[in-house]
Protein backbone atom coordinates (compact mmCIF):
# COMPACT_ATOMS: atom_id res chain seq x y z
CA UNK A 1 0.00 0.00 0.00
CA UNK A 2 2.56 2.70 -1.04
CA UNK A 3 1.34 6.05 0.05
CA UNK A 4 -1.39 7.39 1.66
CA UNK A 5 -4.66 8.71 0.26
CA UNK A 6 -3.64 11.35 -2.02
CA UNK A 7 -0.10 10.37 -2.18
CA UNK A 8 -0.56 7.00 -3.56
CA UNK A 9 2.15 5.52 -6.21
CA UNK A 10 1.88 1.99 -8.14
CA UNK A 11 5.05 0.65 -9.19
CA UNK A 12 4.36 0.55 -13.21
CA UNK A 13 1.94 2.98 -14.47
CA UNK A 14 0.65 0.33 -17.11
CA UNK A 15 -0.85 -1.37 -14.49
CA UNK A 16 -3.67 1.54 -14.16
CA UNK A 17 -4.74 1.46 -17.93
CA UNK A 18 -4.74 -2.25 -17.74
CA UNK A 19 -6.97 -2.76 -14.24
CA UNK A 20 -9.11 0.25 -15.87
CA UNK A 21 -9.43 -1.26 -18.97
CA UNK A 22 -10.54 -4.83 -17.25
CA UNK A 23 -12.86 -2.82 -14.84
CA UNK A 24 -14.66 -1.22 -17.88
CA UNK A 25 -15.19 -4.05 -20.17
CA UNK A 26 -15.86 -7.07 -17.98
CA UNK A 27 -18.81 -7.63 -15.45
CA UNK A 28 -19.13 -6.58 -12.48
CA UNK A 29 -17.59 -8.76 -9.55
CA UNK A 30 -19.07 -8.99 -6.38
CA UNK A 31 -16.02 -8.03 -4.53
CA UNK A 32 -13.37 -6.48 -6.89
CA UNK A 33 -10.01 -7.95 -4.09
CA UNK A 34 -6.73 -9.22 -5.35
CA UNK A 35 -7.54 -12.68 -5.54
CA UNK A 36 -10.58 -11.66 -8.01
CA UNK A 37 -7.80 -9.71 -9.73
CA UNK A 38 -5.47 -12.52 -10.30
CA UNK A 39 -7.47 -15.53 -10.04
CA UNK A 40 -10.29 -14.48 -13.11
CA UNK A 41 -8.54 -10.93 -14.64
CA UNK A 42 -5.25 -13.14 -14.63
CA UNK A 43 -3.42 -10.33 -13.61
CA UNK A 44 -0.99 -12.06 -11.02
CA UNK A 45 1.09 -9.31 -10.05
CA UNK A 46 0.41 -8.69 -6.36
CA UNK A 47 1.59 -5.04 -7.55
CA UNK A 48 -1.77 -4.78 -8.77
CA UNK A 49 -2.69 -4.61 -4.84
CA UNK A 50 -1.95 -0.76 -5.11
CA UNK A 51 -4.51 0.24 -8.07
CA UNK A 52 -7.06 -1.47 -5.97
CA UNK A 53 -6.04 1.15 -3.11
CA UNK A 54 -6.42 3.95 -5.60
CA UNK A 55 -9.84 2.31 -6.77
CA UNK A 56 -10.72 2.81 -3.04
CA UNK A 57 -9.31 6.12 -2.64
CA UNK A 58 -11.37 7.23 -6.04
CA UNK A 59 -14.98 5.70 -4.24
CA UNK A 60 -14.76 2.79 -7.20
CA UNK A 61 -14.86 -0.20 -4.76
CA UNK A 62 -15.37 0.53 -0.79
CA UNK A 63 -13.42 -1.51 2.02
CA UNK A 64 -14.30 -4.75 1.59
CA UNK A 65 -14.02 -4.45 -2.30
CA UNK A 66 -17.80 -4.25 -3.30
CA UNK A 67 -17.88 -1.97 -6.13
CA UNK A 68 -19.93 1.39 -5.76
CA UNK A 69 -22.12 2.96 -8.49
CA UNK A 70 -19.33 5.15 -9.34
CA UNK A 71 -17.99 1.89 -10.64
CA UNK A 72 -21.00 1.23 -12.21
CA UNK A 73 -20.59 4.49 -13.83
CA UNK A 74 -17.19 4.02 -15.40
CA UNK A 75 -18.48 0.82 -17.16
CA UNK A 76 -20.69 3.04 -18.88
CA UNK A 77 -18.63 4.21 -21.63
CA UNK A 78 -20.00 7.54 -22.71
CA UNK A 79 -19.63 8.98 -18.36
CA UNK A 80 -16.01 6.99 -18.09
CA UNK A 81 -14.56 9.35 -18.46
CA UNK A 82 -15.84 11.88 -16.58
CA UNK A 83 -16.80 9.52 -13.49
CA UNK A 84 -13.13 8.75 -13.16
CA UNK A 85 -12.48 12.44 -13.14
CA UNK A 86 -14.36 12.74 -10.35
CA UNK A 87 -12.86 9.94 -8.76
CA UNK A 88 -9.46 11.45 -9.03
CA UNK A 89 -10.72 14.72 -7.50
CA UNK A 90 -11.83 12.16 -4.24
CA UNK A 91 -8.92 10.37 -4.64
CA UNK A 92 -6.36 13.96 -3.99
CA UNK A 93 -8.48 16.04 -2.07
CA UNK A 94 -6.01 18.49 -1.12
CA UNK A 95 -4.02 18.41 -4.37
CA UNK A 96 -7.24 19.36 -5.96
CA UNK A 97 -7.85 21.89 -3.01
CA UNK A 98 -4.41 24.25 -4.19
CA UNK A 99 -4.56 23.67 -7.32
CA UNK A 100 -8.11 23.10 -8.56
CA UNK A 101 -6.78 22.70 -12.27
CA UNK A 102 -4.43 20.02 -11.21
CA UNK A 103 -5.03 17.74 -14.00
CA UNK A 104 -3.08 20.18 -16.15
CA UNK A 105 -0.06 20.82 -13.98
CA UNK A 106 3.25 20.32 -15.37
CA UNK A 107 5.97 17.88 -14.13
CA UNK A 108 7.97 20.16 -12.44
CA UNK A 109 5.14 21.77 -11.00
CA UNK A 110 3.68 18.22 -9.42
CA UNK A 111 7.45 17.57 -8.85
CA UNK A 112 6.78 20.51 -5.91
CA UNK A 113 3.83 19.86 -4.67
CA UNK A 114 4.42 16.16 -3.72
CA UNK A 115 8.14 16.91 -2.57
CA UNK A 116 6.78 19.44 -0.30
CA UNK A 117 3.85 17.79 0.95
CA UNK A 118 5.91 14.21 1.55
CA UNK A 119 9.12 15.30 1.52
CA UNK A 120 10.04 12.02 -0.68
CA UNK A 121 12.45 12.03 -3.51
CA UNK A 122 14.30 10.47 -6.19
CA UNK A 123 12.28 6.95 -7.74
CA UNK A 124 9.15 7.19 -5.27
CA UNK A 125 8.25 10.83 -6.17
CA UNK A 126 8.68 10.05 -9.66
CA UNK A 127 5.93 7.25 -9.07
CA UNK A 128 3.85 9.46 -7.37
CA UNK A 129 3.91 11.65 -10.58
CA UNK A 130 3.38 9.60 -13.19
CA UNK A 131 0.54 7.76 -11.46
CA UNK A 132 -1.12 10.72 -10.94
CA UNK A 133 -0.63 12.05 -14.33
CA UNK A 134 -1.36 8.46 -15.67
CA UNK A 135 -4.75 8.67 -14.39
CA UNK A 136 -5.33 12.16 -15.58
CA UNK A 137 -4.65 11.01 -18.96
CA UNK A 138 -7.29 8.57 -18.99
CA UNK A 139 -10.01 10.99 -17.67
CA UNK A 140 -11.96 14.18 -19.29
CA UNK A 141 -11.96 17.50 -16.51
CA UNK A 142 -13.87 19.42 -19.19
CA UNK A 143 -17.18 18.84 -16.97
CA UNK A 144 -17.06 20.54 -13.71
CA UNK A 145 -19.53 20.87 -11.65
CA UNK A 146 -19.96 24.55 -9.97
CA UNK A 147 -22.13 24.66 -6.50
CA UNK A 148 -24.72 27.03 -6.97
CA UNK A 149 -24.46 29.81 -4.89
CA UNK A 150 -26.82 29.91 -2.27
CA UNK A 151 -29.55 33.14 -2.61
CA UNK A 152 -29.17 35.62 0.11
CA UNK A 153 -32.12 35.45 2.60
CA UNK A 154 -34.98 38.02 2.07
CA UNK A 155 -35.07 41.04 4.92
CA UNK A 156 -35.73 41.07 7.57
CA UNK A 157 -33.56 37.14 7.83
CA UNK A 158 -33.78 36.73 10.99
CA UNK A 159 -35.52 37.95 14.22
CA UNK A 160 -32.78 40.31 15.81
CA UNK A 161 -31.54 39.79 19.54
CA UNK A 162 -32.54 41.99 21.91
CA UNK A 163 -30.87 45.07 22.14
CA UNK A 164 -29.84 44.84 18.63
CA UNK A 165 -31.21 46.30 15.69
CA UNK A 166 -31.20 44.32 12.31
CA UNK A 167 -30.20 46.49 9.33
CA UNK A 168 -29.91 46.05 5.35
CA UNK A 169 -27.63 48.20 3.35
CA UNK A 170 -27.98 47.57 0.07
CA UNK A 171 -27.39 45.71 -2.40
CA UNK A 172 -28.00 42.26 -0.02
CA UNK A 173 -25.31 43.45 2.43
CA UNK A 174 -27.14 42.87 6.37
CA UNK A 175 -25.54 44.31 9.22
CA UNK A 176 -26.02 43.68 13.05
CA UNK A 177 -25.74 47.02 15.55
CA UNK A 178 -24.93 46.22 19.26
CA UNK A 179 -26.25 49.03 21.52
CA UNK A 180 -24.57 48.40 25.25
CA UNK A 181 -26.66 51.16 27.23
CA UNK A 182 -25.79 51.81 30.72
CA UNK A 183 -27.60 50.78 33.19
CA UNK A 184 -28.42 54.23 34.36
CA UNK A 185 -28.95 55.99 31.25
CA UNK A 186 -33.11 57.55 31.53
CA UNK A 187 -35.83 56.06 29.63
CA UNK A 188 -35.88 59.61 27.79
CA UNK A 189 -32.20 58.86 26.60
CA UNK A 190 -33.17 55.29 24.77
CA UNK A 191 -35.57 56.35 23.65
CA UNK A 192 -34.17 58.97 21.74
CA UNK A 193 -31.10 56.86 20.74
CA UNK A 194 -33.95 54.48 19.17
CA UNK A 195 -35.14 57.41 17.52
CA UNK A 196 -32.13 58.28 16.25
CA UNK A 197 -31.40 54.86 14.96
CA UNK A 198 -34.38 54.63 12.80
CA UNK A 199 -34.12 58.39 11.63
CA UNK A 200 -30.37 57.34 10.17
CA UNK A 201 -30.20 54.05 9.45
CA UNK A 202 -33.36 52.58 8.14
CA UNK A 203 -35.29 55.51 6.19
CA UNK A 204 -33.87 57.25 3.70
CA UNK A 205 -33.61 60.98 5.65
Amino acid sequence: MPGLKGFRYVYAAGQITKLLEKAQKTGRPDKLNFSYVRDTWLLKNAQYRSVLDILEDMGFIDSSGIPTSSYAQYQNPPKAKQALAQGIRIAYPELFKAYPNAYSLSKSDLEGYFKQQTGKAGSVLEKMISTFKTLCSLADFSAVEVAPVEELPKYPYEEPEKGKIGVRVEPNVYVNIEIHISPEITDEKIETIFKNMRRYLLTNE
